[in-house]
């Protein structure tokens, strides 16, 4: 067994709470490994698997299909959430716009170029007949950014996981309406391949364990009030994402649902 910790990581969301059972659950605790909350999401996981600081991640389907297309020397090893990640339509709650029909020029908050706020932009454009000029997007950073960015009055919009935005819309922050699903499976779990290659058995048995959780989750007599807990969710919220989501057992990754997304991305110009 390598003396190195296996390093792994995921955004610090509600998806991503099988991981943390798994790992405070003394099963794995013969593995030296450590967990990394990764604010910054897809781009900033791609980046640390390919300098090596992160080993497995728990991550968004679409820009890591593209990042191995792209010669990443990195494994889909399978998907981890089979249902589409539910991304919200926001304003801010004071705006002028009210339906999400009226937002065709509107200024767009994204999380960075190429990110999954950026191309589900381009989904929900091209769902409701629209033409995006690159001039239209504003780069934010994250989920904070695009708080200071609607309190600026520099953006109009925004697309972000509708769960964990949910307290922005109950604070009066955010005014949601519409929502945007992705067209394929949400999150995958992948691996350097050189950490595939030198530790096959200590990230099955991590994947393992996360699978064993993440699948019997909504089982637990306690799951409403420990995603709500510890996510900062109300209950109804709550029970709202456990309805919506479905974990995957041991699902590898269908090739027809990469082609799709690597079509989208070419549509949408992410190259």
């Amino acid at each position: 067994m390598s003396t190195r910790e296996l390093r792994l990581g995921g955004v610090p969301e509600h998806f991503n709470l099988p991981w943390r059972l798994a790992l405070e659950s003394g099963r794995l605790d013969d593995l030296d490994f450590s967990w990394q909350d990764q604010p910054g999401g897809t781009g900033q996981m791609l980046r640390r698997l390919e300098s090596g600081e992160l080993d497995v991640v728990s991550i968004l389907t679409e820009g890591t299909v593209k990042a191995v297309a792209d010669g990443l020397a990195a494994t889909i090893i399978q998907v981890y959430v089979e249902s589409p990640l539910q991304w919200g339509v926001f304003v801010p709650a004071a705006s002028s716009f009210v339906a999400e029909t009226e937002l065709a020029r509107a200024r767009i908050a994204i999380s960075g170029r190429n990110s999954g706020s950026h191309l589900m932009a381009f989904i929900q454009a091209e769902r409701m007949g629209w033409t995006v000029s690159d001039d239209r997007f504003v780069v934010v950073g994250d989920l904070d950014g695009a708080v200071a960015a609607f309190d600026a009055g520099d953006a109009d919009l925004f697309l972000w996981d509708q769960f964990m935005t949910r307290p922005l819309v109950q604070a009066g922050r955010f005014r949601q309406v519409g929502v945007q699903p992705t067209p394929w499976p949400s999150f995958v779990i992948a691996a350097r391949n050189e950490t595939l290659l030198a530790r096959t058995t200590e990230v099955g048995r991590v994947v393992d364990a996360v699978v064993e959780h993440a699948n019997g989750l909504a089982r637990r007599d306690d799951h409403i009030e420990l995603v709500a807990g510890r996510y900062g969710l109300d209950p109804q919220t709550t029970e709202a994402w456990f309805d919506s989501t479905r974990f995957a057992t041991r699902s590898a990754m269908d090739p027809a649902i990469a082609a799709k997304v690597l079509d989208t991305l070419s549509r949408a110009g992410f190259g």
